[in-house]
């Protein structure tokens, strides 16, 4: 299953911004990685490959979160099939695409977290007006996806290569 490789990415990109966060006092304004990840898999692969996706990026980000195990799971799903449902109704594709896709999910994605918190945790906020905003986590999401739409699709046509053998006759 090839869409465990986006899962591999997707970690480590995790890992990566979230390190770069800690390291040059970044604050809660980063690009969500998983997001990125995620909204690629929805505009390329079928919906058991989505959700799969998702679940497993919903995991990693949850932990990180110290959220309770299948909030960030279930919201990153419904944003991934959202995409999944709406970007075969848009005439768009090529990485300007790709970053309003991404940014428009990431600021769903919070607002969806916020929203299920509220209902069932209780308390709950934002940790400053920045990530309120949901605007400069929307930016800087879709700038990463910007710049790593050239490398993600050429992955993809790695990984789609057709290998599939012809007859000669």
């Amino acid at each position: 299953m090839s869409v465990l490789v986006y899962v591999v990415i997707g970690w480590l990109a995790m890992a990566l911004w979230t390190a770069a966060g800690v390291r040059f006092a970044i604050g809660h304004v980063l690009p969500d990685a998983a997001v990125v990840t995620a909204v690629f898999v929805a505009l390329r692969r079928e919906p058991l490959a989505v959700t799969v996706a998702a679940v497993l990026l919903g995991y990693w980000a949850g932990r990180q979160a110290l959220a309770p195990i299948g909030l960030h799971e279930a919201v990153l799903v419904a944003c991934a099939l959202t995409v999944y449902m709406t970007g075969g109704n848009l005439a768009g594709s090529g990485a300007n695409f790709f970053a309003m896709a991404a940014g428009g999910t990431v600021m769903l994605y919070h607002v969806l977290l916020y929203v299920l918190m509220s209902v069932f945790g209780g308390r709950v906020g934002f940790t400053g007006w920045s990530t309120a905003l949901l605007l400069p986590s929307a930016l800087a999401t879709a700038a990463l996806a910007w710049v790593s739409h050239p490398v993600l699709a050429a992955l993809e046509r790695r990984l789609r290569e057709d290998r599939r053998e012809s007859l000669s006759w």
